[in-house]
């Protein structure tokens, strides 16, 4: 039987640029479980603004992608899904130390954090390796961070800034396989993949319809929607029913409120404005990845959703799929 141990080390310490962008070379040898980011620094706000948001400090990395050989990208998404959305891990219901945004909007220097966790291994499945990235072979690995500004954490008008450097740390825990007396090795059967869109609710709505990518296995659809009442702020008062379907294979139809009592039945606790529409979930039992929602031979799999629009209301879709081998 091939062996296996876990190794943890630091790639990088990102600085912060606001309104640009970073790009640094992840380590090609062996698999990944998950790419970790942390920030950490602290926030001088110079003229006091309305209130600090309530996602504070997410909004500095506004998306987070990961990218092989250049071309394929197998994660990409807003630094809140890996941290507030988190649900594989379940980091805000078990209690963890995810963020720390600034203590108020008014003149002073403010220490924040933000921890996220991009996880390519299933965490929450039978068997999380099934699903690990193999990185050896690849000409290019790839972590690339867009970061927003430092007013982005607050709502009014003020002004700030970083107070020294803000850093985003990222370090990455891998699995090494060793193989066994006949030179074989596991090898994955899965290719986890996280894609992002947003959609802007300027009206009303009781068919909204956002197409989910077609041709592999879809587990879930992340939905955070924002806006109702402050601009850019989550919010519980913009949907209210949400389906996932594929022509006549309708695999979930529920309200929005029953939506959010599945989510903290199955995960305990889920954020104002969150609801994660997975179709493998049963509470604290471990999924299953033929469980999946099959979607190979499906034209058109779609969220449809039924919403409340106004001016400042969007709809941001994270949606995570498998590619299973042959």
């Amino acid at each position: 039987m091939a062996k296996q141990y876990r190794v943890l080390r630091k790639v990088a310490s990102v600085p912060f640029v606001a309104g640009s962008f970073a790009t640094l070379d992840l380590p090609r040898d062996y698999d990944y479980e998950s790419i970790f980011m942390r920030i950490n620094g602290s926030v001088t706000v110079s003229s006091p603004y309305t209130a600090v948001r309530a996602e504070a400090p997410t909004q500095l990395v506004q998306r987070a992608e990961v990218i092989a050989d250049g071309k394929n990208n197998i994660f990409s998404a807003p630094f809140w899904f890996a941290s507030n959305a988190n649900y594989g891990r379940s980091l805000l219901q078990n209690g963890a130390r995810v963020l720390t945004g600034p203590s108020a909007a008014t003149a002073a220097t403010y220490a924040i954090e933000g921890i996220g966790s991009i996880d390519l291994m299933t965490q929450d499945s039978v068997r999380p390796k099934d699903s690990n990235f193999r990185s050896s072979g690849l000409s290019l690995f790839q972590l690339r961070l867009t970061f927003g500004q430092t007013g982005d954490l607050f709502t009014g008008s003020g002004t700030s800034a970083p107070s020294g450097t803000i850093y985003v740390d990222v370090f990455v825990q891998q699995l090494v396989e060793i193989a066994d007396q006949a030179g074989a090795v596991t090898t994955p059967i899965a290719l986890k993949k996280v894609s992002f869109q947003e959609v802007a609710l300027t009206s009303s709505n009781a068919n909204q319809e956002v197409r989910l990518p077609a041709g592999n296995f879809i587990r879930s659809a992340v939905i955070r929607t924002d806006g109702a009442t402050t601009a850019g702020e989550p919010s519980t008062a913009v949907l209210n029913n949400l389906q996932l379907t594929a022509g006549v294979d309708v695999r979930m139809n529920l309200g929005a409120a029953n939506l959010r009592a599945k989510n903290n039945a199955d995960y305990g606790f889920i954020p104002a404005g969150y609801y994660v529409a997975d179709v493998c979930s049963k509470g604290e039992a471990a999924i299953n990845l033929t469980d999946l929602w099959d979607v190979t031979g499906a034209a058109e799999p779609k969220v449809i959703v039924d919403v409340n629009g106004s001016a400042t209301t969007k709809m941001q879709v994270v949606v995570t799929e498998y590619i299973m081998g042959a």
